[in-house]
């Protein structure tokens, strides 16, 4: 059974301006490397569940690790996401994604959910269901090239999900590698400077303003053309909401997937547990879901501000405080998971928490599920001994991102 948590003294100080008199916190973000929990979160998850850290900006926030103060966070109205008043805390230093009004991330009810009821109807399980021929018939255009051998990302894990979102989109393949710079800097957190996200976000909006304008002109039967048609009523997207909501789709309809199929394939090839797929791909469901529970594409949730006081089951949060929501940590916590540590394959069950939870589930979770699943079942069904290239340990990864995962995945088939 999963471990209850014992009681904590002393891991938290209560009240905001206590915890700035009592002097330096940790700095965050914490960065293990080899795709590893960093230890820090081992220790907050044990004893300080819900403890100050200093952001890259140099604000400070609340830090929820346990997983039932991480739900209770992203399930709760009494968070806000709309952090574009003066003032507001911020990851970054300088920029950030907080800094986008209007964009569905960053909006609460009922406006959040009034432009969330006008984009659900393209992404149901059910209208998943039918792009699953097109992704596996992606896959295996994509495979069918595979070197040997090959970095996996530049030649799998980033242009499958990115041709799927494309296409869906109506987007030409052509542009692709636009997209992976503008979306790389987008979700960098210190990995680019200030002047490069700033102009990949101008591009990414004008690219998808021109991209608004033609289907206008030339209407289709895509994703955005769907978009452009979606109604509530007399209810539309506006101009600016369309933009927002087509360059977000362009990114996290690739980013995530990314992320966690490259993170994925590197799990299972090291712990051996590839050749178990290879043997019966009926597992890779069920892997999917461990791979997103003990190697999530992302560290976190984004930022949230508390609108009153909240009592946490580690704490409380008082109104106008910052609190991170760590769904990395959560999908690690012992009084969660048995064994929370160790990456089974055949865990019955894996209620994580890397789509989120409440109001702002990811939007593509069930694209992002069928990629996977698809992705993992063509590569094992193809290469069976499919093996890493170079050591783990001289495998480069991501930093000062938003998103985790390696930089590249050097493999011999």
């Amino acid at each position: 059974m999963a471990k209850r948590h014992e009681s904590v003294t002393g891991g938290r100080r209560d009240g905001w301006g206590e915890m700035v008199l009592m002097g330096s916190v940790e700095r965050y973000p914490f960065w293990a490397g080899a795709g590893e929990i960093a230890p820090e979160f081992v220790r907050r998850l044990r004893a300080a569940p819900l403890d100050a850290v200093e952001l890259p900006s140099g604000d400070r926030a609340w830090l929820a690790v346990r997983y039932d103060d991480v739900a209770e966070v992203l399930a709760s109205r009494a968070f806000t996401r709309n952090l574009t008043y003066p003032g507001a805390p911020r990851v970054a230093a300088d920029f950030d994604v907080s800094d986008l009004p209007g964009a569905i991330l960053n909006l609460d009810p009922p406006e959040h959910t009034r432009v969330r009821r006008l984009v659900a109807g393209a992404f149901t399980p059910r209208l998943v269901e039918r792009q699953r021929p097109r992704i596996r018939a992606v896959c295996g255009e994509l495979l069918d090239g595979l070197a040997n051998p090959a970095d996996l990302i530049d030649a799998f894990a980033f242009p499958m999900p990115m041709v799927v979102i494309c296409e869906m989109l109506g987007v030409p393949r052509t542009d692709l590698d636009r997209f992976r710079d503008w979306s790389s800097a987008y979700v960098s957190l210190s990995a680019h400077p200030l002047e490069e996200r700033v102009a990949a976000l101008e591009q990414l909006q004008e690219y998808a303003r021109e991209m608004i304008r033609r289907r206008r002109a030339a209407p289709g039967d895509g994703l955005l053309d769907a978009l452009i048609r979606a109604r509530d009523e007399e209810d539309r997207l506006s101009e600016d909401e369309l933009v927002l909501m087509t360059f977000s789709l362009i990114v996290a309809g690739h980013e995530a997937t990314t992320a966690a199929l490259s993170r994925g394939v590197f799990r299972l090839l090291v712990t051996g547990r590839y050749a178990d797929l290879a043997d019966d791909p009926g597992r890779v469901p069920a892997a999917v879901e461990e791979i997103l529970r003990h190697d999530p594409p992302a560290d976190a949730a984004f930022l949230r501000v508390a609108t009153e006081d909240v009592r946490l089951p580690s704490g409380r949060v008082r109104a106008g405080e910052a609190v991170l929501a760590v769904t990395s940590a959560a999908n690690r916590d012992p009084a969660k998971f048995d064994r929370p540590d160790v990456f089974d394959i055949a865990r019955p069950t894996a209620d994580h928490l890397a789509f989120g939870r409440g109001p702002h589930y990811c939007l593509g979770a069930s694209l992002a599920r069928a990629e996977l699943q698809i992705a993992l079942a063509e590569l094992v069904t193809r290469f069976p001994r499919l093996r890493l290239a170079v050591p783990p340990g001289s495998i480069e990864w991501r930093t000062g991102s938003l998103m985790l995962g390696p930089t590249t995945l050097p493999v011999e088939h």
